[in-house]
């Protein structure tokens, strides 16, 4: 009896409930998606960190790399046959950081400057700074060693290829045929 009591109340208050919720239906099922979608994919301190872009660490450019991954394409050239590859830099790459500027004004004609570099919370109890902009190394010259450099077009692919990677032009990249006594 006092069973039958409770399922009548239940149904009583579905009964009023269901006509308000027919009316949020959408922001509901909205709502509920967004909550499975937070539970199913984890927190982002859950997640491993995200890897930087191949040919850039966050300490800055590594050039051996560069150079290793630059000499594995080249190898790819049709009658190229080995391959020695040695790049020279002008300068090599920078990153700029945003800071906050302030001056402190005195009676005298002189003020002070201080600077403290901005900074953004990355998620996970910590800060980054804030990256306006990195700057690319800067490439003074190519040399190139190789087996096919007898031959013009070998020479011609060579140039171009690294011309191209480095931002070169074809006066500062030698193309030079590789000794056989090795």
């Amino acid at each position: 009896m006092e069973l039958d009591r409770i399922k009548m109340q239940v149904r009583e208050g579905l009964g009023r409930l269901m006509p308000r919720l027919s009316q949020y239906k959408y922001a509901l099922i909205v709502l509920l998606v967004g909550i499975l979608l937070l539970y199913a994919g984890g927190g982002a301190r859950d997640r491993p960190e995200s890897s930087q872009p191949s040919g850039t660490e966050e300490a800055g450019f590594d050039l051996d790399s560069f150079e290793q991954e630059l000499t594995d394409k080249l190898s790819k050239i049709a009658g190229i046959g080995r391959v020695e590859l040695m790049l020279s830099l002008e300068q090599t790459g920078e990153s700029v950081y945003a800071s906050n500027i302030r001056e402190s004004e005195s009676g005298s004609e002189s003020g002070s400057y201080e600077s403290t570099l901005s900074t953004v919370s990355d998620g996970s109890y910590g800060e980054q700074p804030v990256r306006i902009k990195e700057t690319c190394p800067t490439f003074r010259g190519a040399v190139v060693l190789c087996d096919g450099a007898g031959a013009s077009g070998v020479r011609l692919a060579v140039t171009e290829a690294v011309g191209a990677v480095c931002g070169l032009g074809a006066d500062k990249i030698s193309v030079i045929q590789m000794g056989t006594d090795r």
